[in-house]
């Protein structure tokens, strides 16, 4: 069933060529953000923050660029960074996953690339799905000590402008002091990170399902239903997607986790196995979703092959609950056909 793959990439939005404008400017980077497409004023965001850091530069110059060093200095929250196969690791172009707790059980995750660099002294990525540049710059004071400068770029709402500069400055300084802790061979002081607030939206629960059979029998469509990372990295083809079983989750069980990164556009999705009766259904849940969203797919055997259904449950904004259902049950839709294919 290796023509599951394509339908599985579109479900997940990794290819929208095929959706409407307006979700793919939600989806994609390129497209305009929400607050652009609402008319709202944008401006230009600088953030610089420096420290000095007690050891050489070149060692901070590992713990800045490498991707297997990142870790030492990442906040509590970070869970896993790793680089992007297929892309030259520690070159320009190289593309970096970072994974981190985030509210309650969600994981957010950020998707960055490598666009410039001076070996030693700086390197700069960009946030392929939101836009925002960093770069960091290293310059040596002496065998043992450099000053290390974090500097943010991005566009932002005229509105919100101040309170991005407090976080992004909050953020930074954080950072710098963990870089600082951990070249003097200390705990970085505990942190929570800056959260802004938002004002409460009432939620409302909602579900949206798709029914249909499948000419085959329920043996040879789980393997398309109940697709581990490993499977689903075989079946895409190179290039087109990454997919990546993240370390310490039980392959296959309850509990996997499975990191889809793909770059047309740029998209970063974390499912969880949270529920599966081996033959007959599997329940995912999507940890990077802002709010909760589960997918079911439920197998039963029928005399034309097996009977399919796509159940996602969701939780949305009660305003927009509707306009929710619709897409939810675009995407049940989309993942039937690719088992149906």
């Amino acid at each position: 069933m290796r023509s599951v793959a394509g339908g599985f990439r579109r479900a997940h939005g990794i290819k929208v060529d095929d959706a409407e404008p307006e979700d793919r400017g939600r989806r994609c980077s390129m497209g305009r953000t929400w607050w652009q497409r609402r008319g709202r004023g944008t401006g230009a965001m600088v953030v610089d923050r420096r420290a000095l850091i007690s050891a050489p530069a070149s060692e901070v110059w590992e713990l800045v660029s490498d991707a297997a060093l990142f870790a030492r200095t990442a906040a509590a929250e970070h869970l896993w960074t790793f680089v992007v196969p297929g892309t030259p690791a520690g070159f320009v172009g190289e593309r970096r996953v970072t994974l981190a707790r985030a509210d309650d059980d969600r994981i957010s995750a950020t998707l960055v690339e490598r666009v410039d660099m001076e070996a030693g002294r700086s390197v700069v990525s960009r946030n392929l799905t939101n836009g925002i540049e960093m770069t960091s710059i290293i310059e040596p004071l002496g065998p043992s000590s450099c000053e290390l400068t974090y500097r943010v770029r991005a566009t932002v709402p005229k509105d919100e402008l101040e309170a991005h500069v407090s976080l992004a400055s909050a953020s930074l300084d954080a950072r710098l002091e963990r870089m600082s802790a951990h070249v003097a061979g200390v705990p970085a002081r505990s942190e929570h990170p800056a959260r802004r607030d938002h004002d409460h939206v009432q939620q409302a629960a909602g579900r949206a399902v798709a029914v249909g059979t499948v000419a085959a029998p329920p043996a040879e469509v789980w393997p398309a239903v109940r697709t581990t990372g490993v499977d689903l990295l075989d079946a895409t083809g190179q290039g087109a997607a990454s997919v990546v079983a993240l370390p310490d989750t039980p392959v296959g069980e309850v509990g996997e986790q499975i990191c889809i990164v793909a770059s047309d556009p740029p998209f970063v999705q974390v499912l969880e196995v949270v529920a599966q009766d081996v033959g007959r259904s599997v329940t995912v849940r999507y940890l990077t979703a802002p709010t909760r969203v589960d997918r079911t797919v439920t197998l039963a055997p029928s005399s034309a092959g097996t009977d399919v259904t796509v159940s996602i449950d969701f939780v949305a904004p009660a305003a927009e609950i509707h306009e929710h259902e619709a897409r939810m049950r675009v995407v049940a839709e989309t993942f039937l056909r690719c088992f149906q294919s």
